[in-house]
């Protein structure tokens, strides 16, 4: 039996993930810290094991007789490029060597983001070779943690999965447009393309995950630790996205017809959404909260697009979305009414 560890398991992608390898018959172990709330783990019949990104104790503790790990764990709304730093850089840095100093150091899937690659210009999706540019300081504290980690890839052997905008059940993110679309039927868009972007539904992700770490390839060897392999070296590192490209506009559009409702779709620059996303970062400071919408995000929606190509997962791994984007946002739509959600 496969024995796997997940960090970032309390979360939205980390809790289907550790449903998904327990259906599989894997033995489970999630990372979680004193203060989460594991009563779905449990439920699961997963072990919980304490710890924090930011104790390599604990981390070293919980990677014993761990075949594999799914690294999740991340920091996805803050205001300070420190402190995105010291969750997703350090704390990937901080994981990977106490894989390293195993008897028998676990295979590591880091799971990243396209906000580490930048934005897309039209017509050209990213794909693994794409030399990174990131314009949040999200997207470069992942692209920072890859560094981290790539550093390592000579003693742990280490892959890199870069998703784009991830939807479905257990997405609270994803539930405020359903909430907003199912009250006011405008679907505002932050410029005057639509956004273009890559869509991927939890479930597909998760499969996608497995693929890579139970079959895919590892990153190179560095053959400079000091200096980890070029962050553009496509050999490790993949994209998984539903290849039909799509939109911000696109996503109101799906969520309103699971809702069966017909929306407008307007367009604006992002200028009327500047004093927004200023007040969100000078709410957040003073409640000492992350905004869900401040001047990072703004400068994500504001990109010229978010596209990636899923070409080489789908033809070297065999992968590929289960459903259509419209099936899956149905499905999305039917849990959170199920689940009480909406």
């Amino acid at each position: 039996m496969r024995s796997v560890l997940v960090t970032g398991a309390t979360g939205f992608i980390g809790a289907r993930l550790a449903q998904r390898l327990v259906e599989r018959g894997n033995r489970v172990a999630c990372l979680v810290r004193p203060t989460s709330d594991t009563s779905r783990l449990e439920r699961l019949g997963v072990e919980c094991r304490v710890g924090s990104l930011g104790d390599e104790e604990s981390l070293s503790a919980a990677l014993e007789g761990v075949d594999a790990v799914y690294h999740l764990a991340g920091l996805v709304h803050a205001t300070r490029l420190e402190d995105f730093l010291e969750v997703n850089a350090d704390g990937a840095e901080r994981l990977c060597r106490a894989a390293a100093v195993q008897s028998t150091p676990p295979t590591v899937l880091s799971v990243s983001s396209l906000a580490a690659t930048g934005p897309s210009l039209p017509g050209q999706p990213h794909n693994e070779a794409t030399p990174p540019s990131p314009v949040s300081f999200y997207g470069q504290s992942k692209l920072a943690g890859e560094h981290a980690c790539r550093r390592l890839a000579d003693r742990v052997p280490l892959s890199i999965l870069r998703p784009p905008v991830v939807f479905g059940p257990g997405d609270r993110d994803g539930l405020l447009l359903f909430k907003t679309l199912r009250k006011f039927p405008i679907h505002f868009v932050p410029q005057m393309k639509g956004l273009p972007l890559s869509l991927i539904y939890v479930d597909d992700l998760v499969a996608a995950m497995i693929a890579v770490a139970e079959h895919g390839e590892r990153v190179a060897t560095p053959t400079d630790p000091d200096n980890p392999a070029e962050p553009n070296d496509p050999r490790g590192l993949y994209f998984a996205a539903d290849p039909t490209e799509s939109s911000y506009a696109d996503m109101g559009r799906l969520a309103a017809a699971a809702l069966g409702k017909k929306i407008v779709v307007i367009r604006r620059r992002k200028y009327p959404f500047l004093p927004v996303a200023i007040a969100g970062d000078v709410i957040g400071r003073i409640k000492g909260k992350a905004p869900l919408f401040g001047m990072d995000k703004l400068r994500e929606a504001s990109a010229s697009g978010w596209v990636c190509d899923p070409t080489k997962i789908m033809t070297t791994l065999g992968w590929k979305p289960a459903a259509s984007l419209g099936e899956r946002y149905e499905q999305t739509h039917a849990w959170y009414r199920e689940a009480g959600w909406l």
